[in-house]
């Protein structure tokens, strides 16, 4: 059964999946805009858009403006913040629809994390992206753009570490990042088919608290390196939680 994450009532969802639970929280940050938080995926369509950051010279789908602001990172320019104890990589969502009237609300439908060591990808298969750390399934999440469009963030969200590091695929510190995603298959912006304004901006994420307790920000480099964290982890038991691993800050 899909769960809606209802961002238009609620300040924080948290969204359990297979790959560990996703918490998602309406984010106000100012500014925002493009060549203040960097953004590395870029969409804009009328009706459903999706796609996924890419160098490749001419995209894949909806997505605009390679390689500036649509292009890869590699798994070490992630930030962790700690949660409760238990530790995510933090992204925010710039969403850019008109404000006013039944125009400003659209739903996130879909997302996907993939890591691999191939750069510049043009796939239309998203699934052969690489090898899958995070899927939002069949879940998705409602958001009403109330801000001032593009120069306010929107929506801060949270993927478990967990499947990055753990199972038969543990990801390397250079692997290439690809994240999918997908608008307007439950609600279009203005409910006649389109989703419009500017463009749906992806940024790290970091510095936002979505629940009580203050998170801890950090790049996931660490002081004392990027290796010392996964040989740390990897020599913890598989059966300890998550939440007890240790940042690099900590070594």
């Amino acid at each position: 059964m899909a769960i809606i994450g209802d961002l238009t009532t609620q300040g924080t969802v948290v969204v359990p999946t297979s790959y560990g639970n996703a918490i998602f929280s309406r984010d106000f940050t100012q500014p925002a805009g493009t060549g203040v938080f960097d953004p590395f995926l870029t969409i804009q369509a009328n009706g459903v858009e999706q796609g996924y950051n890419t160098s490749a010279k001419k995209g894949v789908f909806d997505t605009k403006r390679e390689p500036q602001w649509n292009h890869e990172f590699q798994v070490k320019d992630l930030r962790v913040q700690t949660i409760g104890g238990v530790q995510y990589f933090a992204f925010v969502i710039d969403i850019n629809e008109p404000n006013g009237g039944a125009k400003s609300e659209i739903s996130l439908d879909s997302i996907k994390i993939f890591t691999t060591r191939q750069i510049g990808q043009n796939t239309t298969d998203v699934e052969s992206l690489g090898v899958k750390r995070f899927d939002l399934e069949n879940n998705w999440i409602k958001y009403d753009d109330q801000n001032h469009g593009s120069g306010q963030a929107d929506i801060s969200f949270f993927v478990p570490i967990r499947e990055f590091f753990d199972g038969p695929n543990p990801v390397k510190m250079d692997d290439y990042v690809y994240m999918y995603q997908r608008f307007g298959d439950h609600i279009s912006a203005d409910f006649d088919g389109t989703t419009q304004g500017g463009f749906e901006e992806t940024a790290m994420g970091g510095g936002v608290a979505p629940v009580p307790e203050m998170a801890t920000i950090l790049p996931l480099a660490g002081v004392l390196g990027l290796g010392m964290f996964v040989q740390a982890y990897r020599r913890r038991s598989r059966k300890v939680d998550v939440g007890s691993l240790e940042t690099p800050e900590s070594l």
